[in-house]
């Protein structure tokens, strides 16, 4: 008995193994999207602008390189300063930019695009996961709750030779 409770156990996990990791990869997705989303709507929150102090070191993205950048020096209106490169640019020394202590993009735009783009595809793969659980539960339950199919109909049966209807 307890070997066909074992049996039993194992079978339905091996069927429900699809959806599990079906379901597993779009947690993971959704949970990668989160957190990039997360990162970059605390900059939108947390950052404040500033000025341009100093630049250097200028690059160009061109291609498949990485996005264009600069080397800067910033500061805040109540006097604290920040560093590191600058998303975005062109900007020159005296430029107002969006920035925390140590990163700054040349306006809020690539911030925006960076939130609420992913947000709205965050929002859709929830959506959806919670769709595909909610169907395949109701498929589950309606196989459980199916009558048996009905049995194929008895062959007719032989009949001895004799004779024939009359008329």
């Amino acid at each position: 008995m307890a070997e066909d409770a074992r049996r039993t156990t194992r079978s339905r996990l091996r069927a429900l193994g699809t959806p599990l990791a079906a379901f597993a990869l779009l947690l993971a997705l959704i949970g990668a999207v989160a957190l990039w989303v997360g990162t970059n709507a605390h900059r939108l929150i947390t950052g404040e602008t500033a000025t341009v102090r100093t630049l250097e070191r200028c690059t160009e993205g061109v291609g498949t390189a990485p996005a264009a950048s600069c080397g800067s020096e910033w500061v805040f209106p109540d006097g604290g300063t920040g560093h590191g490169e600058i998303k975005n640019p062109p900007v020159a020394v005296g430029d107002r930019i969006f920035a925390g202590d140590d990163w700054a993009y040349s306006s809020t735009a690539p911030l925006h695009r960076a939130v609420w783009l992913p947000g709205a595809l965050l929002c859709l793969l929830v959506l959806g996961t919670i769709a595909l659980a909610v169907g395949y539960r109701i498929d589950t339950r309606r196989a459980r709750a199916a009558p048996p199919p009905p049995a194929p109909p008895h062959p007719a049966r032989h009949r001895p030779p004799g004779p024939g209807p009359t008329t």
